[in-house]
């Protein structure tokens, strides 16, 4: 759980990414090959470099799961000095005011029982912004759950390309792709500027794909 509507910006991630992959246009690539990754095709010069998103960007989204069809909204409101997300399943979780950094409380998400409901302290420990090709941001969180169990954990992301992403009733969509790692997951997520992610994709190290969708709004 670690996606977020910042539409603008994002998320990471609900609550739940240290290397970058070798073949940079890998996602173009597995794209032909695998419906879990969004339609896309090559650029000729990547987008212009984005700096983070205002507290004044955010707003819901909408997506469709690549997986299975199933239709997903995320509802964003202001929360101090960050954002809270309600996923269309009940799960709520805050972030600070950017997709990429680890999410510092969430409820009701998932069915883990030590791990449903917590809360994290996060720690930016490298800026992602601006996002250009080669960027890399980290982030440290230490969070506690419910039942008292703890963690603590880095993620790290890389911007490893820039696409066009293809969607129905939409024009082509210039996007960078920034992977994010953490010793647990591995999440995709491809965000156009001025629009936020557009295409989200998150696999486990041991149980596989988890999440793949594309956004519709």
């Amino acid at each position: 759980m670690n996606r977020f509507a910042l539409l603008l910006l994002t998320l990471p991630l609900g609550a739940c990414a240290t290397d970058g992959l070798d073949i940079p246009s890998f996602p173009s690539v597995a794209s032909f090959f695998d419906s879990t990754y969004p339609e896309v095709e090559q650029l000729d010069q990547p987008p212009r470099p984005v700096t983070q998103p205002s507290l004044d960007k955010v707003g819901s989204m909408k997506v469709t799961s690549l997986v299975d069809g199933e239709r997903k909204t995320y509802a964003v409101s202001r929360y101090g000095n960050g954002v809270r997300v309600r996923e269309s399943d009940g799960c709520v979780w805050t972030s600070a005011p950017n997709w990429f950094a680890p999410s510092d409380s969430w409820a009701n998400c998932g069915d883990s029982r030590n791990w449903s409901t917590a809360s994290a302290q996060v720690r930016e420990l490298d800026p992602l912004y601006p996002i250009q090709i080669g960027s890399v941001g980290r982030y440290e969180r230490k969070a506690v759950s419910s039942t008292g169990r703890t963690y603590t954990r880095e993620t790290r992301c890389e911007v490893i390309d820039a696409v066009s992403v293809l969607r129905p009733g939409k024009a082509a969509t210039p996007a960078f792709v920034v992977e994010c790692e953490d010793p647990r997951r591995t999440r995709l997520t491809w965000y156009a500027p001025g629009e936020g992610p557009i295409a989200y994709r998150e696999t486990h190290r041991r149980n596989g794909l988890q999440e793949a969708w594309l956004r519709t709004n």
